[in-house]
Order: structure tokens, then sequence, then C-alpha cells
């Protein structure tokens, strides 16, 4: 359990700072009519589609004997976890070789603006559609892995869920803290994470795979 917290709060991490598309879109989505409400119905459905897996993973997977490296269940956790690592390194690897637009300066998606002609409590389903699912099933096949029991497994995914909104929750926490100051800095921010959105994800998705890879190979060979 010691070493499964820093684990699971690392991929909290990584699905925060690979998630800048998230961040803009939270910060559009503050500046839309019920903005607040809309943010954090956005952050809601977030959580709920990890409360759902989590609770998957303790309720259906947890019987399972992952007790030894070697079972079967075990195994196929480290499997996935390499499975999981080549999807976001070819997925990095595809975003390298894909040309910049020269277009102009970036925009957020076009699709961002049909939300604001739409009831708030939908950003619920924005959310949970918008969480890493690749990030969040490692995650969830390292406590599985740890083979911890079911209190020390909900406590590992709660530590999970509240740093994967580390960087989605900031926006949020800048317009309750200076709301008179909060639309020029969020405006700026909105345009550097756009304009800087490739490098990051590109980076942090080729660490992050080359890790899953290095982890789940590891584990099998052991």
């Amino acid at each position: 359990m010691a070493t499964l917290i820093p684990l699971v709060a690392g991929f909290g991490l990584a699905v925060a700072f690979t998630s800048p598309g998230s961040v803009v879109t939270i910060i559009v989505l503050l500046s839309m009519s019920s903005g607040r409400r809309r943010a954090i119905a956005f952050i809601c459905g977030w959580l709920l589609a990890i409360a759902i897996l989590a609770l998957l993973m303790v309720f259906v997977l947890h019987g399972k004997d992952f007790s030894s490296k070697h079972t079967t269940p075990s195994r196929t956790a480290s499997i996935v976890e390499i499975v999981i690592g080549a999807v976001l390194l070819i997925g990095s690897a595809r975003l390298y070789r894909r040309p910049r637009s020269d277009k102009g300066p970036a925009s957020p998606p076009k699709w961002l603006d049909r939300i604001e002609g739409t009831h708030w409590s939908l950003c619920v389903i924005v959310g949970a559609v918008m969480l890493s699912y690749a990030l969040t099933l490692a995650a969830g096949a390292e406590i599985l892995k740890a083979n911890v029991g079911v209190a020390e497994a909900a406590t590992a995914a709660t530590v999970f869920a509240v740093t994967s909104i580390v960087t989605i929750a900031v926006p949020m926490l800048v317009v309750f803290a200076a709301p008179q100051r909060s639309s020029g800095v969020l405006a700026s921010w909105r345009a550097w994470l756009i304009a800087n959105s490739r490098s990051i994800v590109l980076i942090a998705l080729m660490a992050i795979g080359a890790f899953l890879i290095a982890r789940g190979s590891f584990d099998l060979t052991q």
C-alpha cells in the first residue's frame, strides 16, 4: 500500500497533465451562460466515470487471484499495461508525424460552440467522455496487481480520482478566488494551452507509454 498510493497518484497526475484539451474545455465552459454549473457538471462526469470503473474493479474483479505475478489475472493485468503503453506510443508517433496547421492560431474545437445552446447538465456526459480511459485502466491494473483489500483499493482509486482533476479544477479555483480577474487569466491560459498542447501531450504520452511497456514487461518476466 505504501508504494501503491504514490503510483496511482502518479497515474492521476499523468491523466491531469496529458489532458490540456479538458482544461481548455473547462475554460470555455466557464465563459458560457451557467458557466460554473457547466464546469462543475463536467468535473462530476469525469469523476463519475472513474467511480464506475472503480466499482467494477473493486466489486467484480477484486475477487480474482492477483496474489502472485504468475497467476493468470495478474499476468493479464500486465499484458493490459503493455498494450496500453503500445497504444500510447503509437498515438504519440502519429501525433508527431501529423503536420502542423499553418492556417493561423488554433482555436478550441467547434463542437464546444454547440454546447452553449444545451442544458448545463449535459456537460456531465462531456466530462465522462473526455476522461483518459487508457491511463485510468492502467491505474486500475496496478491497484488489482497490488492485491490489497477493498478499503485500500477504494482509497487508491480515490487518490487517483483527486489527482486526475488537478489541472481541470484550477480554472474553477481561479473563478471562485478572483472573479474580477479570472476572464483575463483564463483567456491567456487558454491561448497558451491551445498553442502548446501538441508538445505537452506528445512528450507525456511517449514517456508514459514507455513506462507502461517497461513495467508490464518486467512483471511478466518475474
